[in-house]
């Protein structure tokens, strides 16, 4: 079974190429950029048309495309939801349209994110709970889930959906790259760590190693439905505050901390992962205080 990962240059699709092929998968990265130095070796098409199918060999029409390339940051600006789903959400649905214009009809892992949520007090956040997104970037993923949903239902393809909590643990990842790296850079350079509120909001933090692992069993897992949904993180919660503590502890450093109020204070996300641990047969193996231990080390720090 031919495997291709969409935007592969990133923190995410390295990572999972790489964990794909130490697996023994037939996978093979696209994207615009070169893979990272640490994966030089690994096998890439190298396109500036990642959303244009042609570099899909025509032969692969049962190829599963595991679709990372998309908006990378929460933290991109839009002027409004025209400019976003100009940019970001109807390339998406144009490309999956491309796909099956020219015959494909294999499996696609869309990566998405558990800030399709937003806010809620029922924890922890099962698959069929209502979807309200709270940014531009969440926005874009529960629409783009959307639109692969239909095209998946009306043409015929197998869609699996990964809901994915917060990552962290790649040694790819920037110094900006979700709040451990944050916490990291903070201690390696003296800089303070600003701690915005109360930091007692809980998030559920998955190790990406532990994310890898669930990716390749949904790229080969027998799931009973066309369509599939699923929450991809730890069900454990820990606060920014806890979190902070841990990686003190971790690292026998101490971080600067400078606190600052904040109007309105996120609530908890913490996902329900019993239905990927059913389908999959799939369980995180890393507990928090673990998956800092093992950042720390492959980010020397």
């Amino acid at each position: 079974m031919s495997i291709y990962v969409t935007g592969s240059s990133g923190v995410l699709g390295c990572e999972i190429l790489y964990h794909l092929r130490a697996s023994g998968h037939d996978a093979t990265g696209v994207a615009r950029r070169a893979l990272p130095r640490q994966a030089a070796g690994l096998p890439q098409i190298s396109t500036a048309e990642v959303l244009s199918p042609g570099w899909l060999p025509e032969r692969d029409t049962e190829a599963t495309i595991v679709h990372c390339a998309g908006l990378a940051s929460p933290r991109v600006p839009f002027a409004d939801y025209a400019e976003l789903s100009r940019r970001e959400i109807e390339p998406q649905a144009r490309f999956v349209e491309a796909l099956l214009a020219r015959g494909w009809r294999g499996h696609m892992v869309y990566v998405s994110s558990a800030g399709v949520y937003g806010d809620t007090d029922a924890l922890p956040i099962p698959e069929d709970a209502p979807l309200n997104p709270k940014s531009f970037y969440a926005l874009q993923k529960m629409a783009v889930e959307q639109a692969l949903v239909m095209l998946a239902n009306r043409y015929g393809f197998r869609l699996t959906i990964l809901r994915l909590a917060n990552a962290y643990g790649s040694p790819l990842a920037g110094p900006g790259y979700g709040v451990v790296t944050i916490l990291l850079d903070a201690l390696a350079t003296g800089r303070p760590f600003k701690l915005f509120g109360t930091g007692e909001s809980l998030r559920d933090y998955v190790h990406v190693s532990d994310f890898c692992a669930a990716v390749a069993r949904s790229c080969t897992a027998d799931l009973p439905e066309r369509v599939t949904t699923l929450n991809i993180g730890t069900g454990q919660g820990t606060s920014l505050a806890d979190l902070v503590t841990l990686v003190q502890q971790v690292t026998g450093r101490a971080l600067t901390l400078e606190r600052a109020p904040l109007e309105s204070e996120l609530k908890s996300s913490v996902l329900d992962i019993s239905r990927a641990q059913r389908l999959l047969g799939w369980t995180p193996a890393l507990g928090i205080e673990e998956g800092l231990r093992r950042t720390v080390e492959v980010m020397g720090g």
